[in-house]
């Protein structure tokens, strides 16, 4: 959010440095806060949360080489700090990420949200034939048609669906793929609910 993010892209291509010099203050911080938020809150803490969108509708923002240069070993050491503190990783991102998703485990994420199975390459039941033996997925409940414009049976067969392919031997949290977006009918949030069970 400091650079914009067309200039946070660019910078992965024409001003790495400067990049690289950035990403390096922002980890020094955020491990630092990491540390102190994992020791104060200790027992009452079970998940980290870290949101850090790589994908969008159709594919990656930026190319897998430039991941893993500029944010793969950052993202691991967040990873091992809170597992050292005996927690779990939430990590979102948006869209189609399949490429990413080998290198987010090898980071050591346990639980990956929102699973946008509308993207390329997010198939639900491919995702869980390919990780769900070292995953946890959250969310999958399609949120940008279905939830907020469908029928309350839609919704039903939505998460029905979600919770057979994606929930199938466990691993699954159930829930929707994003934010449920304003105007999103009562009915139909609680047919997700209801269907989930």
């Amino acid at each position: 959010q400091m650079r914009g993010l067309e200039n946070a892209l660019l910078d992965t291509i024409i001003n790495p440095d400067f990049l690289d010099a950035a990403l390096e203050k922002i980890d020094a911080i955020q491990t630092a806060m990491l540390e102190r938020m994992l020791t104060e809150m200790d027992d009452s803490l079970d998940i980290v949360f870290i949101s850090d969108d790589m994908g969008m509708q159709s594919n990656m923002l930026i190319p897998m080489e430039s991941w893993r240069t500029h944010f793969k070993s950052r993202l691991k050491g967040w990873c091992d700090l809170i597992h050292r503190h005996g927690k779990k990783v939430l990590y979102h991102t948006d869209g189609a990420v399949l490429p990413l998703i080998p290198e987010l485990i090898e980071c050591g994420i346990d639980i990956l949200n929102p699973i946008q199975h509308v993207c390329p390459g997010m198939d639900r039941s491919a995702l869980k034939e390919a990780f769900g033996n070292e995953l946890i997925f959250h969310g999958g409940v399609e949120n940008q048609k279905i939830l907020p414009m469908g029928t309350a049976e839609e919704v039903a067969e939505e998460t029905r669906e979600c919770v057979r392919t994606l929930g199938k031997n466990g691993g699954y949290i159930c829930c929707s793929c994003h934010n449920i977006q304003a105007g999103t009918p009562l009915e139909n949030i609680l047919s997700m609910i209801e269907s989930a069970r």
